[in-house]
């Protein structure tokens, strides 16, 4: 079996007429982060979540009640992203890009860095990569090494969000060598974890990992999400799509139908 993942990037900037999507408790956050460059990417990634999870059950917005729950701890502070009656999704982001990716089918984990993090390549090497990835990293001409370590960590880190351990587990012990991520950490998905490359702008590198490989990568739109709300109607939209109160609802190779509340456990 083979997918496909729609992805959407969004640049990172103050977005005020955002915040509106938000719950009581993040615009009690997003307020706390005004204007500073951490309340623009808070702001944005929350209200994104929303816009898509809105888009994807046929809710408005502000009625998407965001929870993070782990799936192996039970912490209610971080866990992978999940959306009920709707496909597996994930969020990254760099200081000035908003990376959501979701899967058409199985499990996804996202991740985008901007260049500028592998400041000091040879000291993360020592802390991230595996004992194969480092010998082959000490081989590498100097002049590769930023890039090279940069596009293992995006592997890495998109894998073990796909897992839902995140930095919980130790990168070092997750090898990203090959097409396919592999981890003797307790709690590793038992399926394959495939591993992708992401086309960013230019000083980003991006992946994906996913439990069914990608054939295909589908680039959004965000004024697909940022439509208005029709008051009291409903209408058909193009093809594989339908709208709810003017919002469109996402329809991928499972069928969501929509729901009166819906919970999203997100990291």
């Amino acid at each position: 079996m083979t997918g496909h993942v729609d992805v959407w990037l969004v640049p990172i900037r103050p977005r005020p007429e955002w915040l509106g999507l938000l719950d009581d408790a993040e615009r009690a956050r997003a307020a706390r982060l005004a204007a500073t460059p951490a309340g623009d990417v808070f702001t944005a990634s929350r209200a994104l979540q929303r816009l898509w999870g809105a888009a994807a059950v046929g809710v408005p917005p502000p009625e998407v009640v965001i929870d993070r729950s782990c799936e192996h701890c039970g912490d209610p502070g971080h866990g992978r992203p999940r959306l009920a009656g709707a496909p597996a999704f994930s969020v990254s982001h760099t200081g000035r890009w908003l990376l959501l990716a979701v899967a058409g089918a199985g499990l996804i984990g996202a991740d985008i860095e901007d260049r500028a993090a592998a400041a000091d390549p040879e000291g993360l090497a020592g802390v991230v990569l595996s004992a194969g990835e480092h010998r082959e990293f000490s081989a590498a001409d100097p002049a590769e090494r930023p890039a090279r370590l940069l596009t293992a960590w995006t592997r890495k880190e998109a894998a073990m969000k796909l897992a839902g351990l995140g930095l919980a587990a130790a990168p070092a012990r997750v090898d990203v060598r090959g097409p396919l991520a592999r981890s003797d950490v307790p709690g590793w998905p038992r399926e394959p974890v495939h591993l992708r490359s992401l086309t960013v702008p230019g000083g980003q590198v991006a992946a994906l990992a996913t439990t069914v490989p990608v054939r295909v990568v589908h680039r959004r739109d965000l004024a697909g999400l940022e439509a208005p709300a029709t008051a009291g109607g409903r209408r058909t939209g193009r093809t594989g799509t339908r709208q709810t109160a003017g919002y469109p609802i996402w329809v991928a190779s499972t069928h969501v139908r929509a729901t009166p509340r819906v919970r999203i456990s997100s990291a």
